[in-house]
């Protein structure tokens, strides 16, 4: 995050145990030079606008926890960035989540280099899944349709899906078409001449928006969708 070498970024951090909070903002410190870490073990949309905060990371370790999330977006300051470290949520919670305008979603397993994406994804107002939310949502998402879909809401769908394929950004588009050429993150780093952890955080945005598992899965949509010439 070079934008932020000169300013302070303010994180409300929250997490049940000591330990837990020690760790994470030990990653936070690796992941956002001078980050300024404020602790507390529950979340509370009047502690955080207290704080003056500009993003919320929260280490959800129980069903309370994750209800205490969706209940802090709901009274969220205008702005606030929300960052979730959750395994294997329930795909109606994510589904809920993102209605509330949640920015990240991962695992609590994370490194400095997740956060750092996390982070990014927060302050920029963009959207950050962990492979199993995305997976666990598209598959609810078939699961509850499925009976009640005709053959022309499956076209319509079709046509909505492609829709959001297409709706990638200029850099995206420029960036799927250099992993079709079988470029890494630190070529395309080069190539653009962004750092690293930028073209990563591009990648994940269009594995996301393509619904894509890995890379060849997003070349191959990519192909089919008309976004990479061949």
């Amino acid at each position: 995050m070079d934008k932020r070498d000169n300013i302070s970024l303010r994180v409300f951090l929250v997490a049940n145990s000591s330990a837990r909070r020690a760790h994470l903002v030990a990653v936070i410190s690796q992941a956002v030079r001078g980050a300024n870490v404020i602790c507390d073990a529950q979340i509370s949309s009047a502690r955080f606008a207290a704080s003056k905060a500009d993003i919320l990371v929260a280490d959800l370790d129980t069903p309370a926890s994750a209800t205490a999330m969706l209940d802090f977006l709901d009274d969220a300051p205008a702005g606030a960035g929300s960052v979730a470290l959750i395994d294997d949520p329930d795909p109606a919670w994510v589904q809920s989540a993102l209605r509330a305008s949640m920015n990240a979603i991962i695992s609590r397993d994370l490194n400095s280099e997740d956060m750092q994406l996390a982070l990014q994804a927060a302050e920029a107002g963009f959207v950050l899944l962990h492979p199993t939310s995305v997976h666990g949502l598209l598959q609810n998402n078939a699961i509850d349709e499925i009976n009640d879909v005709s053959d022309e809401d499956l076209a319509l769908e079709g046509m909505a899906q492609g829709d959001m394929i297409e709706n990638l950004t200029a850099r995206e588009s420029e960036v799927l078409r250099l992993v079709s050429m079988g470029l890494g993150n630190k070529e395309i780093a080069v190539r653009l001449a962004i750092s690293e952890h930028t073209a990563k955080f591009h990648i994940s945005s269009i594995l996301s928006k393509l619904h894509a598992g890995s890379r060849t899965e997003a070349v191959s949509l990519g192909i089919r969708r008309g976004l990479i010439p061949i």
